[in-house]
């Protein structure tokens, strides 16, 4: 089924960014996965169209074009997200979260930030760091105790005149070592609890903020991520994102967190997707020109029906992330059908690479094999954005209206 013969402008996103990813990121992924490696230069090169502040822009995207402005109309965000995303992740997903990782801290000012605020990020984000290279932001949320339960938060932001001091570590956090720009979740009023929970934004060298130690990874090794620290760091409480308040008054905190992060995991489930489809094509091509025992692949039947399964799990991951997008744009309601793309698309992704390895045998197994990197980037899908049990969690208490424990 073609997703895009009614749009062109999806199916513009899809060609730009699928000829990327074979052009630019496969010929140097092995060399970044075996350095662990940041493709700084490739980052460059990609940055008049990957910017990492176009949330930022309003709704201006990835082809420079604008939705209508008009909030009740729908958009287009949420599918090029997708799109995009599936694109990345086939060309190579460590680099992919390399280019987009900066987006994930953007998104939350964009959607909770004030004008002032969404100027601050951007200067911080302007031009090139002190080494040549282009900037990049870090989302700070996950920490040594907490990773999907966001509402178990440690670190502390204590008011303190005119400033907030934030003490406390994170962890997993990507682009961490190099980010010129963080947004820092702390517990800003813990009485209020989850609704407590705010973002900061802090500039890079601000006293008290120490990056920390960089991780080495089973898989997505091209993408930086490492601890942070904060050491009483003292931050003006006009960088307190979620000062607005809702509709009936509250202010924003924790919710919206929330429900940001419903607006990516779609995209996030769309990018496992990604890794299996290349799995999937490259045994596909090695299956049309190879012979097993005498005879064509093609002909063996349990060859064949392995190749039929991964097709029917990809284009069901896909059309659960093209459908949580298609909700997203329209302005609905989405809780369920995010949880399920991404979910849905992390074990299609470890499903397909795995099957792939047992096919290849004992090829896939050498060095700079490219099955045997995409079997290892795609264990981290099941986990962050939410892992696979929070995101059942979330639908079985959507079924039910209860935790299950």
């Amino acid at each position: 089924m073609d997703l895009f013969h009614d749009n062109p402008l999806l199916a513009g996103v899809r060609q730009m960014l699928g000829s990327f990813a074979l052009r630019s990121m496969r010929p140097i992924a092995a060399r970044h996965d075996r350095e662990e490696s940041m493709p700084w230069a490739l980052m460059k090169e990609a940055s008049p169209f990957l910017s990492q502040t176009a949330a930022l822009d309003g709704r201006k995207k990835l082809t420079g074009l604008e939705d209508d402005p008009d909030p009740k109309k729908p958009r287009t965000a949420a599918r090029i997200a997708v799109v995009g995303s599936e694109e990345l992740g086939y060309g190579c997903a460590g680099i992919a979260l390399a280019l987009a990782g900066s987006g994930l801290a953007a998104s939350p000012v964009a959607r909770m930030g004030t004008d002032e605020q969404r100027a601050e990020f951007k200067k911080l984000m302007s031009g090139l760091d002190d080494q040549g290279r282009v900037k990049v932001a870090a989302m700070a949320l996950s920490e040594p105790a907490t990773g999907s339960d966001i509402s178990g938060l440690k670190t502390i932001a204590i008011p303190d005149g005119d400033h907030y001091v934030i003490r406390g570590s994170k962890q997993w956090i990507t682009n961490g070592l190099s980010a010129a720009v963080y947004v820092v979740w702390a517990q800003a009023d813990p009485a209020a609890g989850r609704a407590g929970v705010r973002g900061f934004i802090v500039a890079r060298g601000t006293p008290g903020l120490v990056p920390g130690r960089k991780e080495t990874k089973l898989g997505i090794r091209a993408s930086e991520t490492a601890q942070v620290h904060f050491e009483d760091c003292r931050v003006h409480k006009d960088m307190m994102l979620g000062q607005a308040t809702s509709a009936e008054g509250a202010a924003t905190g924790l919710s919206d967190t929330k429900k940001m992060l419903d607006s990516t995991r779609p995209a996030v489930g769309s990018q496992a997707v990604g890794i299996a489809r290349a799995a999937y094509e490259f045994l596909l091509d090695r299956v049309r020109g190879g012979s097993l025992h005498g005879t064509p692949m093609a002909s063996h039947q349990h060859i064949m029906f392995e190749l039929a399964e991964m097709q029917m799990e990809i284009t069901a991951s896909r059309m659960l992330a093209h459908r949580a997008a298609w909700l997203a744009d329209h302005h609905q309601d989405n809780v369920a059908e995010a949880s399920m793309a991404k979910a849905h698309g992390a074990r299609t992704a470890q499903l397909v690479t795995t099957r792939a390895m047992v096919l290849l045998g004992e090829e896939a197994l050498e060095p700079d094999h490219p099955v045997e990197k995409w079997y290892r980037d795609a264990k981290i899908y099941d986990i962050f954005e939410g892992t696979g049990q929070i995101q059942r969690r979330i639908l079985a208490r959507l079924l039910t209206g209860q935790n299950p424990t």
